[in-house]
């Protein structure tokens, strides 16, 4: 298995903080890189807004040019009944991938809340989901993606608003075998692995509003044999830091993570 997955998220078209210069980068670097698949784990507005929502679509159309792309919204997607926008510029707001090599499944999934920075899946998208993983067969990795995030991260202060129901979830994941999550939210890079799962918070990739010492940036994750590998990528210079390394062994017919490196910072 050789695939290299872009995750961005919190790209926040209208905000006072967004540019437009970080815009055109991270389009340059990702016709650069040539990957499998672009995700952008959500927030691609600030308050939901028609005009917010036409800037958006015009990027979102620029890197489905590039390579397939997958969008879901986040929270501030949701304000001001901003889903109408969503689902009428953007498109659907959960999907379901399948590597075209029978590889690895994606799906996506809304875990925005109308006017709330809060978030959950539900109850019928759990439900939903549970359908869907249990199709997708054994062999194949399962990546599944949401705004929220489901793990508290480090460096952003006092904990607000996890996903409400990541409970539910979490045991939802692992007990259907799900290897790695994909969140946003929080502005700040982070990876957790619990019970052999990877879940790993992209950055904002296009604004300055960010906490601490963190940069503009966006996960690059690479698939090859055993090695999973994540990359930080600064989208102002471009420079690559390595996030975490995993390795993936068959052990007793069962997959099991090693983890080779663990950081949690943005620098």
């Amino acid at each position: 298995m050789r695939e290299r997955i872009i995750q961005l998220s919190d790209v926040h078209f209208g905000e006072k903080n967004f540019s437009h210069e970080l815009k055109n980068n991270i389009l340059n670097q990702i016709e650069g890189e040539n990957p499998d698949l672009v995700i952008v784990s959500g927030d691609l507005t600030t308050n939901g807004y028609p005009h917010e929502y036409e800037e958006a679509a015009a990027f979102v159309d620029q890197l489905r040019s590039l390579t397939k792309t997958y969008v879901i919204p986040g929270n501030h997607d949701a304000r001001n009944v901003g889903l109408l926008h969503y689902e009428s510029m953007i498109g659907n707001r959960k999907f379901v991938h399948m590597d075209k090599d029978g590889e690895y499944a994606v799906i996506g999934l809304d875990s925005s809340e109308p006017d709330i920075n809060d978030g959950q899946i539900g109850i019928d998208q759990m439900e939903w989901l549970k359908t869907q993983l249990e199709k997708i067969p054994e062999h194949m990795g399962k990546i599944v993606t949401f705004h929220h995030h489901l793990m508290p991260i480090p460096q952003t202060g006092r904990e607000r608003n996890i996903l409400l129901d990541s409970g539910d979830l979490m045991r939802l994941l692992t007990d259907n075998g799900v290897d790695l999550v994909l969140n946003g939210h929080k502005h700040v890079p982070n990876v957790w692995m619990v019970e052999k799962m990877v879940t790993l918070n992209s950055g904002t990739a296009t604004t300055r509003k960010l906490r601490g010492q963190t940069r503009p940036c966006y996960n690059q994750l690479s698939f090859e044999d055993e090695d999973f590998v994540v990359n930080l990528v600064d989208t102002e210079t471009g420079r690559k830091k390595q996030l975490a390394n995993y390795s993936v062994k068959v052990e007793n017919e069962e997959y099991v993570v090693c983890s080779t490196l663990h950081t949690s910072t943005g620098k």
